[in-house]
C-alpha cells in the first residue's frame, strides 16, 4: 500500500496544520517532527496538511519543503493521508513544489493561487489545471488574506466538475463564502469535501456543511477538535458550541499585541509547543524574531493550563 492507495474517497475530519519544527541553525528538527506528528496521530487527528501558512512554507526552500513531506510520511506510516501544500508565486515554481512533494510520498498536493501578483480568472485556472495534470487532483486553498480574491466560487465548482480540484479549504472565516461554496456544489451535482481553516468558526463551519477542519490550533489541542469534530458528525450541537466556546477562550489567551500575523502565530504555537515538551526549540523562519521574556510568560501563565485542560478531552460543559 502506498499514499496514493491511502487516499480516502472523501476526505474528512480533522486535518491539522502542521508546524514545522527547526534547530538552532533554523533546519528541519526531524526528532521535534516525530514527537510532534505522534501525538497528534494519537490524539486520532485524520489527517497531516504540511507547508501550510502556519508551516512556513514561505521560508522553506523547495528541498526543505519536500523534506518535511517525506518524514511526515515515514511517520504517519499509511495511518493518514499526508497532504502538502506547493502553492508558490509562480506556476513553474509550484510545480517545482509539487513535483517534489509527490516523490516525497504526498498523498496529494494542496493549492494556493499564485500570490504576489494578479492574474485574471482563466489565468489562475490553467495554473490548477497545470498543477492537477502534473500531481493528480488538488485541494484548492482560499486565502485572500495572503493570495487575493483567488478562485471564485464558480471556477472551483467547474475546476472540481472537471476532476481539477478534489476539496477545498477555507482560511478566510467567511462562513458565508463556505456555505455559498457549499451550497454552489451540491446545485452543480459535484463532489467538494470542504474544510473550514478558520480556528474561530469551526462550530459554523461544520453546521453550513464543511467535512472537517483545518485548523493550526491542531497542533496545541488536537483532542480537543476531534471531539468537537465527533460531536458535530452526531449531530450534538450543544456539545460543538461548547468546545468552540473553550477553543475561544484558547484563542483570547493566545494573542499577544503586536504578534496577531500567521506568521507570529506559528512562532507562538512553536513556544507552546516546547514548553511542554512536545519539541525541543521555538524558533521560526528568518526573519521572524523570538519572544520576549514578557511574552514567554505571558503565554506560560495564561494559556499552558488551558491547552493540558482542553487535550485531556474531559466530558464538555453541554455533556454534563
Amino acid at each position: 500500500m502506498n499514499q496514493d492507495q491511502l487516499a480516502p474517497t472523501q476526505l474528512a475530519g480533522v486535518l491539522t496544520p502542521v508546524i514545522t519544527p527547526l534547530n538552532d541553525d533554523r533546519q528541519l528538527d526531524i526528532d521535534s517532527l516525530e514527537r510532534h506528528v505522534g501525538h497528534l496521530l494519537d490524539a486520532g487527528v485524520q489527517g497531516l496538511w504540511v507547508n501550510g501558512t502556519t508551516g512556513e512554507f514561505y521560508g522553506l526552500d523547495v528541498e526543505q519543503r519536500a523534506r518535511v513531506v517525506g518524514e511526515c510520511v515515514r511517520i504517519a506510516d499509511l495511518r493518514v493521508p499526508v497532504i502538502a501544500h506547493v502553492g508558490d508565486t509562480s506556476l513553474a515554481l509550484a510545480l517545482e513544489q509539487a513535483r517534489a512533494a509527490r516523490k516525497a510520498g504526498a498523498t496529494m498536493v494542496s493549492v494556493l493561487p499564485p500570490y504576489a501578483a494578479q492574474f485574471s480568472q482563466d489565468e489562475i485556472k490553467t495554473h490548477f489545471r497545470a498543477l492537477a495534470a502534473e500531481a493528480g487532483p488538488v485541494i484548492a486553498y482560499h486565502m485572500p488574506q495572503i493570495a487575493g480574491p483567488g478562485l471564485t466560487i464558480a471556477s472551483i465548482v467547474e475546476l472540481a466538475a472537471d476532476g481539477v480540484i478534489c476539496g477545498a479549504k477555507d482560511s478566510s472565516s467567511d462562513v458565508l463564502w463556505l456555505r455559498q461554496l457549499i451550497n454552489a456544489a451540491a446545485d452543480a451535482g459535484v463532489e467538494i469535501p470542504a474544510f473550514t481553516g478558520g480556528s474561530a468558526v469551526s462550530d459554523l463551519g461544520y453546521f453550513v456543511g464543511a467535512v472537517g477542519a483545518m485548523s493550526s490550533t491542531a497542533n496545541l489541542v488536537p483532542r480537543h477538535l476531534v471531539a468537537q469534530y465527533e460531536a458535530a458528525r452526531r449531530g450534538d450541537w450543544d456539545e460543538t458550541r461548547a468546545r468552540q466556546r473553550q477553543t475561544d477562550e484558547l484563542m483570547a489567551a493566545l494573542r499577544l499585541p503586536g504578534r496577531t500575523s500567521p506568521t507570529a502565530i506559528a512562532g507562538i504555537y512553536k513556544f507552546l509547543l516546547a514548553a511542554l515538551g512536545r519539541i525541543d526549540g521555538a524558533r521560526g523562519v528568518a526573519p521572524l524574531r523570538d519572544l520576549t521574556e514578557d511574552e514567554q510568560e505571558r503565554l506560560v501563565v495564561g494559556v499552558i493550563g488551558l491547552i493540558e485542560k482542553l487535550d485531556d478531552v474531559q466530558p464538555s460543559p453541554a455533556s454534563v
